[in-house]
């Protein structure tokens, strides 16, 4: 470059004197001014820009500065070795410290202990660049020992290709959003665990779809399936549900929102046979209209609900029993004891009227009418299970044998009995007498059943072992113990019954027929049950009808044939006879009869003024004929009395009616006999004949 030098005033661009050297140096001189002022211009520039980020950088630190002052979450850097290098206010604030405090301590001291292990590890893996960001939930403590949940969000601090500065946290307090969650976690865990401990099967439907959104496992036992297979269905695809009417159901809930109940046996779409009781319900979630229905399978509640209707039957059956029992024990015993009057007097009549006395019909015909009363009476002591049983060991096959000449002209003539006795049968503890009534009631109401068509009616017997279950499902049902029992079976091909006439037949006073006093069924019940047997019976309208009884069956030989009693016609007593009875008419009566008897005869009205005329004559009364039902003193303990003063007295029992329980104390303790009023004076004779004309047997009750 070759300097020239300008001359004072000969270069309008030079203020200065400066050396030309050569030409052109003024052009020179412009170009390097004008590249000063470029230079000055731009630096100018960077200043100002320099200037202006600088304003930029203190604007955004301070931003910066008041956003990490006042941010509501906690910012912490901790260096590459674990130390807390950096924090701001609220961090200080969440751990319960000071920033002097914080600053400068690591940053595992304020981890709960069971996360340190965990936390500790992913520092280190946020340190060794095996991941760059963490996101999670930590448990950490404060200064005074108590703990806090917070949300974790943390990265590294680096620079490229240089080492790591730090790890920058931030850290949000979420205790109170933690606590909801466990608190929403604890009702969800207790609502699935109601929903799987519930005795309802509960399923949820999406009203919209119909689709089920919601089972638990006792829905999927009620339905026989599982809970998967719940949840696929719709109820409104289900033919189960359709058939049972619960369908419509359903949609009308959804319609109108009012609740319904509904029961049904149905079968379910996995083939299960249930009877159902179902809730229907709506409710609303997010909005949306949902069907609720609880359920329980009330196949079992169903049959024990038929069991006590079944049970409460009889239970009303076996009162009815009992109250008429009540009943008729007080009917029996005064109503036999006027009996006793008007057959009494008849026989005196009849035995001092001439064979050819004009009165002597009415007087036969009026005998006659008061029998129809005491057999009456009878059917009510058989009905109530009360009746005087004279219980022996029986061949149930020889007393049916020896009634089908009776039972042939008994029936209708377009009837036709058959037999079917099984051979070898155990014998029965019963009363022979209150067993043909049995049979030929049965019988009877057979041929009626058949009326005018021609039809069969079968007797059969039979031995069977029966358990609780089969023994409680018959008429009577007193707690029978299972064994083995004989069987008597009537069928007829008879009119039938139907399932209401069925359910009366065994009650007081049901007829079927236009007249009649409706005991004969009601007596055959009780007679049964007064030998602990049991009944039950099948019946098809138009198809016949089966009555099948059950005895005890026993392991004693059938009692032998008893040889017929002496005649009591030429018969006469000697001694003296006590009559004790509360009845004045009976007293009298009884008098004339053992006078005429040959005996002296002594009267009580009770038990203790019984008990003092033997004390005065015990040496003379060679018998005492002993009422059961007495006021003051009544018969059995006058009996025990008696019996206490004389062990060798003879003393007959005399009542209307006579209860078994009553009975059976009697029994092996000494008593003579037993007479059931009313009784006729050839009847009182055979007794006291068999008593005393011979040597005295002991009464055991199967006399």
């Amino acid at each position: 470059m070759i300097l020239s030098i300008c001359l004072p005033g000969e270069c309008m661009d030079c203020p200065e004197e400066h050396p030309v050297e050569t030409s052109g140096a003024h052009e020179e001189c412009r170009r390097l001014k004008e590249e000063f002022s470029r230079e000055r211009e731009r630096l100018l520039a960077e200043i100002a820009e320099r200037k202006q980020a600088e304003k930029l950088l203190q604007e955004s630190e301070q931003r910066l500065r008041i956003i990490f002052e006042t941010s509501q979450a906690g910012i912490i850097m901790v260096g590459p070795k674990g130390v807390i290098n950096f924090a701001n206010k609220r961090m200080a604030d969440m751990f319960g410290c000071t920033m002097e405090e914080l600053v400068g301590s690591a940053y595992a001291d304020h981890l709960h202990p069971r996360e340190k292990e965990v936390g500790d590890a992913r520092m280190r893996q946020l340190i060794s660049g095996e991941v760059d960001y963490v996101a999670t939930e930590r448990r950490y403590l404060r200064a005074d020992g108590s703990d806090f949940w917070a949300f974790l969000s943390g990265r590294r601090l680096e620079a490229p290709h240089e080492p790591l500065q730090a790890l920058v946290g931030i850290i949000t307090d979420n205790t109170e959003r933690k606590r909801a969650e466990e608190a929403r976690n604890k009702a969800l865990a207790f609502v699935e665990t109601l929903l799987d401990s519930s005795p309802m099967g509960i399923r949820v439907f999406d009203g919209a779809t119909g689709m089920c959104i919601q089972a638990n496992h006792e829905a999927a036992d009620i339905a026989g399936g599982t809970i998967e297979a719940l949840l696929r269905q719709n109820f409104r695809e289900l033919g189960s549900w359709r058939d049972a009417g619960f369908t419509a159901l359903a949609e009308a809930v959804l319609t109108d929102g009012m609740a319904r109940h509904a029961e049904a046996d149905l079968r379910t779409s996995f083939g299960k046979l249930v009877t159902a009781r179902y809730h229907f319900s709506l409710f609303i979630a997010d909005g949306k209209p949902h069907l609720l229905v609880m359920g329980r399978d009330a196949t079992e509640e169903k049959r024990l609900e038929e069991e006590n209707r079944r049970i409460e039957a009889q239970m009303l059956h076996v009162q009815k029993l009992e109250s008429l029992g009540v009943l008729a024990g007080g009917i029996a015993h005064d109503f036999n004891n006027i009996l006793m009057a008007i057959l009494g007097n008849a026989d005196l009549a009849l035995m001092r009227l001439a064979p050819a006395a004009p009165a002597r019909e009415n007087i036969l015909k009026i005998e006659q009418a008061a029998r129809q009363a005491a057999d009456l009476v009878r059917q009510m002591l058989a009905y109530s299970g009360k009746g005087c049983f004279v219980v022996e060991a029986l061949a149930i096959n020889e007393v049916i044998s020896e009634m089908t000449h009776m039972l042939d002209v008994s029936i209708s003539k377009k009837a036709v009995l058959r037999y079917d006795l099984a051979p070898n049968l155990p014998t029965v503890e019963a009363d022979a007498t209150q067993l043909r009534q049995v049979v030929m009631n049965l019988v009877i109401n057979a041929s009626e059943a058949i009326g005018e068509r021609s039809g069969i009616i079968a007797i059969s017997t039979g031995v069977m072992e029966c358990d609780h279950a089969y023994l409680s499902d018959m008429w009577i049902d007193d707690g029978l113990p299972e064994g083995f029992y004989v069987s008597l079976e009537i069928a007829d091909t008879g009119c039938g019954m139907d399932r209401e006439t069925v359910s009366k037949i065994f009650e007081p006073f049901f007829t079927t027929k236009f007249t009649g006093r409706g005991l004969g069924m009601a007596a055959v019940l009780g007679i049964i049950r007064g030998h602990k047997g049991a009944i039950k019976v099948y019946s098809e309208e138009n198809r016949g009808t089966n009555f099948k009884i059950l005895l005890p069956a026993c392991a004693h030989a059938a009692s032998p044939a008893l040889s017929a009693p002496p005649s009591a016609d030429s018969w006469q007593g000697t001694g003296t006879v006590l009559l004790v009875d509360d009845e004045t008419t009976i007293r009298t009566l009884g008098k004339e009869m053992l006078t005429m008897l040959g005996f002296q005869v002594l009267t009580a009205g009770d038990g203790r003024e019984a008990l003092e005329l033997f004390r005065q004559n015990r040496d003379d009364i060679v018998c005492v004929i002993l009422d059961l039902t007495m006021p003051r003193m009544d018969g059995e303990e006058t009996f025990r009395e008696l019996h206490r003063m004389d062990p060798a007295l003879r003393v007959v029992m005399s009542s209307g009616y006579n209860e078994q329980d009553v009975t059976r104390k009697f029994i092996g303790k000494g008593l003579a006999g037993f007479i059931q009023k009313p009784y006729k004076m050839s009847e009182l004779g055979l007794k006291l004949s068999s008593i005393l004309g011979h040597s005295p047997p002991q009464w055991t009750g199967n006399r």
